[in-house]
């Protein structure tokens, strides 16, 4: 089967819109209808200033009883009223309805970003367990030996049946440890399978570590969608502010109209037609006060919101290294010891050939350096989930 390959070298190769095919035929389909109906909301909105054109018709009949009358009146009118001058509330309703767009386009790029995250994160869930199932291996193997070498030592009175008790309970304990691995891999692929048809080994994981803090905070999806949110907030107090002010009206008017009388078979036929302007402005409303009010608080608000949200997402970035730099240092520890174990077993070959050390010590030291070559794999693989926080934080380039 065809592999996904995805790469990721540096900030401007972030997620496109083409990285939702590894999604679900499903998946993709309603990102994608979500898509359209925001761009057929845009625009309903961007024209919602131009009023329809009417056509109205009617038709009446008339019959008097007092004198022999019988008359049949039909008319047809075509009428257009249009608002073309509002101090401003046009270019306002087109300038947010085209905001919105941009705030709607957002949300949407960042549910896809979540939705990717979701995916990933799984993938390196599913990495994870798998090598923490490969080192629990050695990890059971040292348990076995400990209880064989227990075994002896409470054979030989060297050891009492407390300890042989413990080093039982270890050694199933780590059996115990495995089958909640497995069971956690299992849940990963289930969790893997609601987004995606494709295999956890048919999609490769991209590198999430080129991140500068510059361009997180530049690109930041969700300081980006707030500040759009102060914007609409914005246009919306311009908008409602000039719906107070003078507004002019155009209106035509078309119409044909046949007066028939049906006694005398006379018909009388007229077409008419007329044009006008209007000026109309509000001389008072009760409300207006608390609504511009409102609005302009609401306003301020997504302002102080947007400068909130930006002093948070700087320091969750800061943590987010503070949790990496401590795996790093992990793993400067664990490298040390990898070292320790190498000089071990090299001194520990030398003695067991010696027949100085039995040849369980030996056996012990290579499986503790396996467990501990396993953890650098696996806290790089938490730093890898650590910096996927952060990537997918970030606005695609499209």
């Amino acid at each position: 089967m065809k592999k996904i390959l995805l790469l990721s070298s540096f900030l401007s190769l972030y997620l496109h819109a083409q990285n939702l095919d590894i999604l679900s035929k499903e998946k993709k389909q309603l990102r994608s209808l979500d898509k359209k109906i925001i761009k057929q909301d845009h625009e309903k909105s961007k024209n919602q200033w131009i009023s329809p054109i009417n056509i109205n018709s009617n038709i009446n009949r008339s019959h008097s009883f007092s004198d022999e009358s019988d008359k049949l009146n039909k008319t047809v009118s075509l009428g257009f009223t249009q608002s073309i001058y509002e101090s401003g509330g046009i270019e306002f309703t087109i300038k947010y309805a085209n905001e919105k767009l941009q705030s709607d386009f957002l949300n949407w790029q960042n549910e896809n970003n979540q939705i990717l995250q979701t995916v990933y994160e799984t993938l390196l869930q599913i990495k994870k367990i798998n090598k923490q199932l490969e080192q629990s291996d050695y990890e059971l193997k040292n348990k076995e030996i400990e209880l064989i070498l227990k075994k002896i030592q409470y054979e030989n009175g060297k050891s009492d049946i407390i300890e042989l008790n413990n080093a039982i309970m270890a050694k199933n304990n780590q059996y115990k440890q495995n089958v909640n691995l497995k069971n956690s891999l299992k849940k990963q692929k289930l969790i893997l399978e609601k987004y995606t048809k494709l295999k956890y080994q048919e999609i490769k994981l991209i590198d999430f570590s080129n991140i500068n803090k510059s361009d997180y905070i530049k690109k930041n999806i969700q300081l980006l969608y707030e500040d759009s949110l102060s914007n609409l907030a914005s246009t919306s107090y311009k908008k409602q502010k000039a719906s107070y002010l003078p507004k002019v009206t155009l209106s035509t008017n078309l119409s044909y109209s046949e007066n028939e009388d049906l006694i005398s078979n006379n018909r009388d036929d007229n077409n008419s037609g007329s044009i006008g302007l209007s000026l109309s402005m509000p001389l008072y409303d009760i409300n207006k006060k608390a609504t511009l009010e409102k609005l302009r608080l609401e306003s301020l608000k997504q302002k102080v919101n947007l400068i909130d949200l930006k002093n948070q997402i700087k320091k969750e970035f800061d943590e987010t290294l503070t949790k990496i730099q401590t795996y790093k240092n992990y793993n400067k520890i664990i490298n040390e010891n990898i070292e320790l174990y190498d000089d071990l077993i090299q001194i520990n070959q030398v003695s067991s050939q010696a027949g100085m050390s039995s040849k369980y010590d030996l056996e012990i030291l290579k499986n503790t350096k396996k467990i501990n070559e396993y953890d650098l794999v696996i806290n790089n693989i938490d730093m890898q989930l650590e910096y996927a926080k952060l990537y997918f934080q970030i606005k695609a380039n499209n």
